[in-house]
């Protein structure tokens, strides 16, 4: 791996982390920034879609809580002015009072911007 390769691993897991601290907050006003304006996709585990503006609007509407998402075997890969980071979370949710704990493998797409990382798609694959 490249110094410019380990930096752009060390940003883009930074800038995951960054993500999570806002869900955890329910921060709408720091998440909104982190996310590509007119493309960004959003696929849950369950195989429902959302863009940006519904996804936004869920965690605004406290419909779920993020308590935690213990993230493993992240891997990052390269691919020009994107960046695929992708592994393990088990996380931990708080579902109308109701705590549910999902293990899903994810994939996220950053964009290189001139604003920095920008989210461009998130997934998440239910695991059996």
């Amino acid at each position: 791996m490249t110094l410019e390769n380990s930096d752009i691993r060390s940003q883009v897991l930074a800038a995951d982390e960054s993500r999570y601290q806002a869900l955890y907050r329910q921060d709408v006003a720091a998440l909104g920034p982190m996310l590509v304006d007119a493309d960004y996709v959003h696929i849950h585990a369950n195989g429902k879609v959302d863009d940006k503006a519904a996804f936004l609007a869920s965690i605004e509407a406290a419909r779920y809580r993020f308590i935690d998402a213990e993230r493993t075997e992240q891997q990052v890969r390269i691919a020009g002015p994107l960046v695929l980071l992708h592994g393990r979370t088990r996380t931990t949710l708080d579902v109308e009072g109701e705590i549910k704990v999902m293990d899903n493998a994810f994939t996220t797409v950053w964009k290189r911007t001139g604003d920095g990382l920008k989210l461009l798609h998130w997934q998440a694959t239910k695991r059996a």
